[in-house]
């Protein structure tokens, strides 16, 4: 197993190549299992991790039978392939994989720089996985994009685009109209999209693409908050997630038939971790990952109900994100620690410092490794607010959890 598992691992280490072509041939080669299944795509810059979990419960409420995708994931690998809120076991992926690298060894002998990335094998896996336990319905989380994105060999019975923002403009352009085209490209010919709040000229390329596929369209922008389901999920931006996952349900009614007052209490027992998680009473500890502006953003409001003078554990992946991200931070904070992670692309304690002017508090620099210590620091009448990237929020959940033996406790996180 661990042969296999550190080839997969290695994979992650390469990055990604943006392009959908060697995913095309992957699941050529497999017989497309993604199309074997009934599945649900969810695209979006934010928001799409909520309203994947959120059609998982609403769907699984019912007696169904449901795959759901998801990336990154929080503490072991198999979150990302879940089968009615089952992880898939280390076990099983390595099962998976044994079948799958023999078709990538080929795919890179006939044409060099074929063999597919981490993530491809992953959404493939996934593909194979939900096909073979013949799941009712699959909801699939798109990784990067939309278009050119791995996840999108798809034939969805209906598209979700939840909100577009800056985020990878490197890759999908730094303009709002660029991003929302990208994400549209999860569209299909004649299927319904829903979509959500969104800035006009993104809500405007999205419309366009859906007219010349003749998809019909749910916009739910004009909805009222008092219209808006509950969740049990924290912030208003919840409660639109919740209104687009209570919209898809109502589009595929008659496929699969929900019932109102069961929607609404699958969306008051979401299970979603490392989103304004509260880990911790005595101290207060909420983990909460937000790594880009536009999550910023959304959080605000979260952020504007945390005491006075409360801590605040920071990381970033990237400057752009943590510009966005940490100067809003400040006011409330008392003592801010700023984390330089393990990763590739991690802020340096040099560039995260850089960032900190005009703060009066106290400002302290730390690593992964000192986490225990800086835990066992806290007192029991504190709040501590650990933020920005999922990397950081993972080492600390692993921290509570890390009695469990079940629990892989590797990082397997790739570069989404």
């Amino acid at each position: 197993m661990q042969d296999t598992l550190s080839f997969l691992y290695s994979l992650r280490t390469q990055g990604s190549k943006f392009g959908i072509e060697r995913m095309k041939a992957l699941v050529e080669a497999l017989g497309n299992p993604q199309v074997r299944f009934p599945s649900i795509h969810v695209a979006g810059t934010n928001g799409k991790g909520s309203v994947c979990s959120m059609l998982d419960a609403v769907y699984r409420a019912h007696g169904y039978k449901v795959g759901l995708f998801t990336s990154p994931h929080v503490m072991e690998l198999g979150e990302r392939i879940r089968v009615n809120g089952q992880n898939l076991s280390i076990e099983r992926i390595e099962a998976h994989l044994t079948d799958l690298l023999p078709i990538c060894s080929k795919m890179q002998n006939e044409e060099p720089g074929m063999h597919p990335t981490f993530f491809e094998l992953m959404t493939a896996l996934a593909f194979v996985e939900f096909s073979k336990q013949k799941v009712d319905v699959a909801v699939i989380e798109t990784g990067l994009g939309g278009r050119l994105d791995s996840t999108n060999v798809l034939l969805p019975m209906v598209s979700v685009i939840t909100s577009i923002g800056y985020d990878h403009c490197e890759i999908l352009g730094d303009r709002l109209s660029e991003i929302a085209r990208e994400k549209a490209g999860i569209i299909k010919k004649g299927k319904p999209v829903v979509y959500g709040w969104m800035e006009r000229e993104a809500e405007f390329e999205i419309a366009k693409v859906a007219k010349k596929l003749k998809s019909p369209v749910y916009c739910l922008d004009s909805i009222s908050e008092e219209d808006m389901p509950m969740t049990n999920l924290r912030g208003a931006f919840q409660r639109r997630n919740a209104a687009l996952a209570r919209k898809v349900s109502e589009v595929l009614m008659e496929r699969f038939p929900v019932q109102p007052e069961l929607v609404r209490r699958a969306l008051n027992q979401v299970k979603l971790l490392g989103r304004w998680q509260t880990i911790s009473s005595r101290p207060h500890i909420i983990v909460d990952a937000c790594h880009n502006g536009h999550g910023a953003d959304a959080s605000r409001e979260l952020w504007s109900e945390l005491p006075d003078g409360s801590e605040v554990w920071f990381a970033a992946c990237g400057m752009v994100r943590a510009k966005d991200v940490l100067p809003p931070l400040f006011s409330r904070s008392k003592r801010v620690v700023l984390f330089e992670l393990d990763q590739p692309r991690a802020c340096t304690h040099q560039e995260l410092k850089s960032l900190t002017k005009g703060f009066t508090g106290d400002l302290h620099l730390a690593f992964q490794e000192d986490i225990p210590s800086l835990l066992a620091r806290i007192t029991v009448s504190e709040t501590l607010l650990i933020t920005g990237s999922i990397y950081l929020v993972s080492s600390v959940l692993s921290r509570f959890y890390e009695k469990n033996d079940h629990l892989d406790g590797r990082n397997w996180q790739d570069i989404w």
